[in-house]
């Protein structure tokens, strides 16, 4: 039986399929002579400003990555804020978030093996000395698992931060307006900040992983 992050991960998982298939179909069907409006031109303004922002890391190539880094991004801006429809957070178990810290460390190694070559990352990691090496070895496995024990750790503060308020406030006060102040904040604000910061910490870790060169 599967639990209810990885019934809430699924959901996401296959909405998101459902309404990124409909917004691309509608994209195709634009007429580039006629102004954009609504939800559309939302989506487009946003895909562009992360396009723009992506760029910056990967100079020309950034098409290389975005698909990779925009898809990881939206996963984790719904599956963050699946509470709104009464789902469980799917990064608040512990399992899934370490699945992202597994999914960053092969983006980041896969890429570098491809851009860099095997023998170019082994120079990459025993820089400036081969003494260096086991140490640079332990920071690339740390730094994605602390990626996603990050996530992790802040939605289950957020869920738990909601819970200690509502707890600790005497009885008799009306939960109602209160709940429409807390929840925002620690639940749907925590999700959305951790999904960006995800996705930064991603973005620049590739890049580091590719080094100048490659931006260029």
């Amino acid at each position: 039986m599967l639990s209810p992050n990885m019934f809430s991960s699924i959901v996401v998982v296959l909405a998101l399929i459902v309404l990124l298939t409909i917004l691309g179909k509608r994209v195709e069907k634009l007429d580039p002579k006629k102004p954009i409006k609504g939800p559309i031109f939302l989506a487009i303004l946003g895909i562009m400003k992360l396009n723009d922002l992506i760029s910056t890391y990967y100079g020309a190539h950034w098409k290389r990555y975005a698909p990779i880094l925009t898809g990881i991004l939206i996963y984790l801006a719904f599956a963050n804020t699946a509470s709104l429809i009464g789902l469980s957070t799917p990064l608040s178990n512990i399992n899934i978030a370490l699945t992202f810290s597994f999914i960053a460390f092969m983006i980041i190694q896969t890429f570098g093996l491809i851009v860099r070559t095997p023998a170019k990352r082994f120079k990459d990691l025993a820089s400036p000395s081969i003494l260096l090496f086991p140490i640079n070895l332990i920071g690339e496995l740390s730094t994605p698992l602390a990626m996603g024990l990050r996530l992790f750790g802040n939605l289950l503060s957020g869920a738990v931060i909601t819970i200690i308020i509502f707890y600790i406030l005497p009885l008799g006060v009306n939960l109602i307006p209160l709940a429409f102040v807390v929840h925002p904040i620690f639940n749907i604000g925590f999700g959305l900040i951790q999904a960006f910061v995800y996705f930064m910490l991603l973005t620049i870790f590739l890049s580091m992983a590719l080094e100048a060169a490659e931006v260029e």
